[in-house]
């Protein structure tokens, strides 16, 4: 199935937010963990210093999704850097709504990423996926990703707020 692959406008953020809580609980997380709101999306996304790109994947005209609405997916990503390679596109969620997988609109959606990243002038493009995500992580190497855990034992770390707070209190600076 081919869908429209188009560029996020400020109008389309409610959906957004609706399939970011729908990858919650896709990925079992508690949606009181989602803490992004509308208001952050439109800053974030919109404002004066846009933190992310998002495109989205529209049914065409005519078709809807069980909710009545057109979208059925979304790419959401950032900017990173790494200081051996430059410049990277940072994936953070690749969701397409369940009853649309299988029909290459996740395809779709990554060739949409991988050629904002080179029109950016990426060297790399990179997501985390859970490792429980069998199909995910399926897809991702089957489209050329390399699963660095499993490659070059690397681990992914993070720090909640929590944690950030704690560290940043006990600054010498």
């Amino acid at each position: 199935m081919n869908c429209i692959i188009r560029p996020c406008m400020v109008k389309d953020c409610k959906v957004i937010l609706q399939l970011i809580k729908e990858i919650a609980v896709d990925y079992k997380v508690p949606p009181t963990d989602v803490k992004v709101t509308l208001e952050a999306l439109r800053e974030d996304g919109f404002g004066a210093r846009p933190q992310y790109d998002c495109y989205l994947a529209e049914l065409p005209p005519g078709e809807t999704n069980k909710e009545g609405g057109s979208i059925v997916g979304y790419v959401l990503s950032t900017y990173t850097y790494s200081a051996w390679k430059g410049r990277n596109l940072y994936m953070d969620n690749l969701y397409v709504q369940p009853q649309f997988r299988g029909r290459r609109i996740g395809k779709q959606l990554l060739e949409k990423a991988a050629q904002v990243s080179m029109a950016k002038g990426c060297c790399q493009l990179r997501m985390h996926v859970g490792n429980w995500k069998a199909n995910e992580m399926d897809f991702l190497a089957h489209h050329g990703g390399e699963d660095l855990t499993a490659k070059e034992c690397w681990t992914l770390f993070r720090f909640n707020e929590d944690a950030l707070r704690r560290l940043a209190a006990r600054s010498t600076f």
